[in-house]
């Protein structure tokens, strides 16, 4: 059994989400990228879908902010369809939106908290003297 409810239809992005958090299970995570799902219509199934599957990892979205602006026909759209999702929140000092974009998307910035252990200190071997 692949342990996904067959009953729940699940876009491709969201199983290969499963799939990876299951092999993490017990890891620091941040899964960034474009989910092409905007993060501000909350009413709608694929923000529910992806929101179940959020707190079933204990992920939460640090991107607050407009990451796409673009013009659909004569109409112009603002979405949140870049994310940053974690479950090491605590350790996220900030995540914004810039000015700056790439391609049609705004950049994102993100400045972790991390402590890299410092690495053993090596022995000091007695080098022999050439004579």
């Amino acid at each position: 059994s692949s342990g996904i409810n067959a009953e729940w239809p699940l876009r491709p992005g969201i199983d290969y989400m499963h799939i990876c958090m299951r092999q993490l299970s017990g890891k620091k995570v941040v899964w960034i990228g474009d989910v092409n799902i905007d993060q501000n219509n909350i009413n709608s199934s694929q923000y529910k879908k992806l929101d179940m599957t959020l707190k079933s990892y204990n992920l939460v979205q640090t991107v607050q902010g407009i990451t796409r602006m673009a013009k659909v026909g004569n109409k112009f759209t603002q979405t949140t369809i870049d994310v940053v999702f974690t479950n090491c929140y605590s350790e996220f000092v900030n995540c914004s939106v810039l000015d700056e974009k790439i391609g049609d998307h705004q950049a994102i910035k993100c400045e972790i908290s991390y402590k890299v252990p410092k690495a053993p200190k090596k022995k000091k071997v007695p080098t022999a003297t050439l004579r």
